[in-house]
């Protein structure tokens, strides 16, 4: 066995199901193993889409995402794509070759030869693991996989000399799967959370993509119910709690008439969230002073910035689903329950943010409401950084965990195509609709040439108002455009077609939602072009 089918087994044990990636001379010995073995290999046309497809496919299925990446080049591509996994603490290995071992920190040329690959990898993931024989791996892969199941998702690197993956393991093979271990949060500081949450007058419940990541969907619906608060999410935490529940305030916290509902709350349960700058409309969230806060990264406590940080805080280090749990449990053994909000108060409250942003932006909230009611409950919508989607953010409706993906921690564009198929290919019989701007669309519109390959039956909604359209409207109020921003770009609908998906072009966005709901049922790999340029929410104005 040789190392690059030392590395095939071991994936294969650990139950990995396909990769993503681009055999490059170095790599091709491991892609060549994998599908001797069974595991899928998904081959693309540039190596930041595998990233990205990776990355979605972790998001929807809590699974690992790998990608495969040659020396040099192809390693480079996917930083981007590495990069936000772990700004989105998304689980992706990133499997890397590298020149033969007696030529690192040569400069003889080597073929693909970089100066450092490994600290390159380092600086977008949470560690690389470099082996030096076959017989290293089965351990540092055991590591990685272990590390990605316990402790805060992240990305890891693996990389191998082109030399090792030749090689012939010396020692019999050996890989134990790698199985989660939950980490219990601290009995003490769990025994005052209840006590603080016991006390409390009027609780309310953030979560964020920690919540999701832990499967914490069910506990937070069974906490929010039984002590009457409203849950708010961060842009991550979308779908956490289905939208549509009475308790649900979604991504609103900011809007004007949620933050009076907010001053009346006396604590806030902090579940699985770092508080970016997005999701809490740069750090303007006003939640109560206590919290109780749970995190599987203990770390990130002392992480957040300081015009939202809590000033009485009681820190549980664990596993969010069972931390809540155990919650629930301790809840359950007493007689009262805090008072908490009216139902009535929480939905006047999130209706009122809805009409008055319906009465202001029209057109932009139909959108919203109808691409909503042409998709099922269940389908997974892939954004791109691009006007509309900022619409999405915050005013789309999500329903269930695991289906609202955005580029949220690096604020990349491109993002959208890849990792529609990326989901798609994780869960073939959702629907998954991407929206693209026609900017991010050409940073990997080359991806639907693997759509079709796979035929993969996504639709992607693309709207076309030839700009960088986030971009031209922040200089445009700084007054800094020079009248040369808008992009030149080719015919979509004839584009698409060449590779051959279905293309349409609609003329207004009242067809969108009878062309998009076609499309769906359709099931076939389409674009639709949007010629229209929507205005930007109002939390950008």
């Amino acid at each position: 066995m040789t190392g690059a089918e030392t590395v095939a087994e071991c994936l294969k044990a650990q139950g990995v199901e396909l990769l993503f990636g681009i055999r490059g001379l170095h790599i091709t010995a491991v892609a060549d193993a994998v599908k001797r073995r069974g595991i899928r290999f998904i081959e693309v046309r540039h190596e930041q889409s595998a990233a990205f497809m990776a990355d979605a496919y972790a998001r929807v299925t809590g699974k690992v995402g790998i990608v495969l990446a040659g020396t040099g080049a192809g390693a480079a591509a996917t930083m981007v794509g590495i990069q936000e996994a772990y700004c989105s603490s998304s689980p992706v290995l990133l499997i890397v070759s590298q020149i033969e071992q007696a030529h690192l920190q040569r400069g003889w040329g080597d073929l693909h030869e970089v100066k450092n690959q490994h600290r390159l990898i380092s600086n977008v993931t949470e560690a690389c693991y470099d082996v030096t024989a076959p017989a290293d791996i089965p351990q540092s892969l055991q590591t990685i996989f272990s590390r990605m199941e316990n402790e805060r998702p992240r990305p890891y690197g693996l990389e191998v000399p082109v030399d090792v993956l030749n090689a012939k393991l010396d020692t019999p093979f050996a890989y134990q799967p790698v199985a989660r271990t939950p980490t219990l949060p601290d009995a003490q500081k769990l025994a005052e959370a209840v006590e603080r949450i016991a006390r409390a007058r009027r609780p309310v419940i953030y979560a964020g993509g920690g919540a999701i990541t832990s499967g914490a969907g069910q506990a937070i619906e069974r906490l929010a119910e039984r002590l009457n608060a409203p849950v708010l999410t961060s842009i991550k935490g979308k779908g956490v709690l289905s939208e549509a529940h009475d308790l649900s305030l979604g991504n609103l916290g900011t809007e004007g008439p949620v933050q009076p509902l907010l001053e009346q709350a006396d604590l806030a349960i902090v579940v699985g969230t770092r508080f970016s700058n997005r999701s809490t409309g740069r750090w303007s969230l006003r939640l109560p002073p206590q919290w109780v806060r749970i995190d599987i990264d203990a770390q990130q406590f002392a992480k957040t910035h300081p015009d939202i940080q809590g000033h009485h805080v009681v820190e549980l280090a664990g596993d969010a689903r069972i931390t809540l749990e155990r919650i629930l449990g301790e809840l359950d053994k007493q007689s009262s329950c805090p008072q908490g909000f009216e139902r009535s108060e929480v939905i006047r409250v999130k209706r009122q943010t809805l009409e008055s942003v319906k009465v202001k932006y029209p057109a932009e909230v139909k959108l919203l409401n109808d691409i909503r009611h042409v998709m099922k409950r269940d389908a997974i919508v892939a954004n791109d950084s691009t006007v509309a989607t900022y619409w999405m953010r915050r005013y789309f409706e999500v329903f269930e965990p695991r289906t609202f993906l955005w580029a949220m921690g690096s604020g990349t564009i491109g993002f959208g195509l890849p990792s529609a198929i990326g989901a798609k290919l994780a869960k073939p019989d959702r629907q998954v609709l991407a929206l693209c701007g026609d900017g991010g669309f050409l940073f990997s519109c080359q991806e639907l040439a693997t759509a079709v390959k796979y035929r993969v039956a996504i639709v992607v909604l693309l709207f076309n108002d030839h700009a960088f359209g986030i971009v031209d409207y922040g200089q445009r109020k700084e007054g800094h455009l020079f009248g040369d921003e808008a992009l030149v770009n080719p015919d979509f609908i004839a584009l698409a077609r060449s590779f051959g998906a279905d293309a349409e072009r609609v003329d207004s966005l009242e067809q969108i939602s009878k062309v998009v709901e076609k499309a769906l049922t359709r099931n076939r790999l389409t674009v639709i072009e949007v010629p229209v340029a929507l205005r930007p929410p109002p939390d950008l104005s």
